[in-house]
């Protein structure tokens, strides 16, 4: 089975649906259903309790674990000389913290599985954009998560960083209220999607660690 994080929108709910129309078994982990998981285990990842339910209840699950994707995010933008701490709390919560409590949980599970995990990251891990200091101080965050468990799970396990630049979905609108203005421009989830697909059926004698993903600049 396939679970992934955040897959009732965005590049998740891309990924549940490229997935599933393969004929995969999903499973969605986020607050809301996604309509192309088989099995949705509504869980708000921001409380810890919910999340060792969450684990609890896909430990109950008979099937093998052939894919996790830690996808679920949200985005922060302060300003320098504005900075809160709650603001901290909900975007490494959300971004960073989750994902090590999922993967902690399930540890045991993921190894005799043999599970790939894909951490999606960002291009913000990479470099820096004025009034995003907590959103990409997360990602930088979760590209190291990424590096750790590629050598705690290295003989069991394959470990990939995605860091994705610009894409069309709603995570800006949700802060800003503004929608894309030339959402041609930007990258279609759905084919960052088939390219995860791609990379997770390589064969298990094939490791990547690391993707960067940026969308093409117009010349």
């Amino acid at each position: 089975m396939i679970i992934i994080t955040g897959a009732s929108d965005g590049l998740g709910l891309e990924l549940a649906k490229t997935y599933k129309e393969s004929g995969k078994k999903v499973v969605n982990v986020s607050r809301r259903k996604s309509e192309y998981a088989d099995d949705n285990l509504l869980t708000d990842l921001l409380l810890e309790q919910e999340i060792t339910k969450t684990v609890e209840r896909i430990l109950a699950m008979g099937e093998p674990i052939e894919l996790l994707v830690n996808c679920a995010g949200v985005m922060s933008l302060e300003s320098l000389d504005s900075i809160s701490a709650s603001e901290i709390d909900r975007t490494f919560g959300v971004n960073v913290r989750a994902a090590m409590l999922l993967v902690s949980g399930l540890a045991e599970r993921l190894k005799n599985d043999r599970t790939d995990i894909v951490n999606v990251a960002s291009t913000v891990g990479l470099k820096a954009y004025p009034d995003q200091a907590a959103y990409g101080a997360s990602k930088w965050a979760m590209r190291g998560f990424s590096q750790n468990l590629q050598i705690e799970l290295k003989d069991t396990n394959r470990v990939v960083s995605l860091c994705v630049g610009g894409f069309n979905s709603d995570i800006a609108k949700k802060v800003t209220g503004k929608d894309i203005s030339d959402p041609e421009n930007w990258m279609n989830p759905s084919d960052i999607a088939t390219f995860v697909k791609q990379i997770t059926e390589l064969p298990k004698s094939m490791e990547v660690t690391e993707i960067i993903i940026n969308r093409k600049s117009a010349s």
